[in-house]
């Protein structure tokens, strides 16, 4: 899919957070998927660690915040890590001993491989490693 892009965690995490290093290339990165009306998908995984990163305090109403957008945009599409996909996930974890790959980063690379999606709006280095185009440097 040419104009649809996988969302994740780092780069919710960098629109977020003004003092993040990659706070202003993130807005860049976003303002243009806009302008493309790109399709945004990402998932229930990456929510959770959304939720995970900003829980303690003052940050938790921010994740509350930016999980309610994400949820209710008609932008962002959140795709739901099935008993299927997890399996696949945790097959594709075990199998790269030699790699770092968080299973949420596992997960994410089943979604898009399986929706065909090409490109990640993130700075993770693990999507490179898994063959995939990063839009956040």
């Amino acid at each position: 899919m040419k104009n649809t892009i996988f969302v994740d965690t780092v780069a919710w995490l960098a629109l977020v957070n003004k003092s993040e290093d990659l706070h202003n290339a993130a807005r860049v990165v976003r303002d243009h998927l806009i302008q493309q009306k790109a399709k945004l998908i990402t998932s229930d995984f990456v929510v959770v660690e959304i939720a995970n990163s900003l829980a303690r305090l003052p940050l938790r109403g921010v994740a509350l915040k930016l999980i309610d957008f994400i949820r209710m945009s008609d932008t962002v599409e959140v795709v739901t890590i099935t008993p299927e996909l997890f399996e696949k996930a945790y097959q594709l974890y075990c199998s790269r001993d030699d790699k770092e790959w968080g299973l949420t980063d596992c997960t994410s690379f089943v979604v898009m491989k399986k929706m065909r999606i090409t490109r990640a709006f993130t700075a993770d280095r693990h999507f490179e490693q898994a063959g995939f185009s990063t839009l956040l440097k």
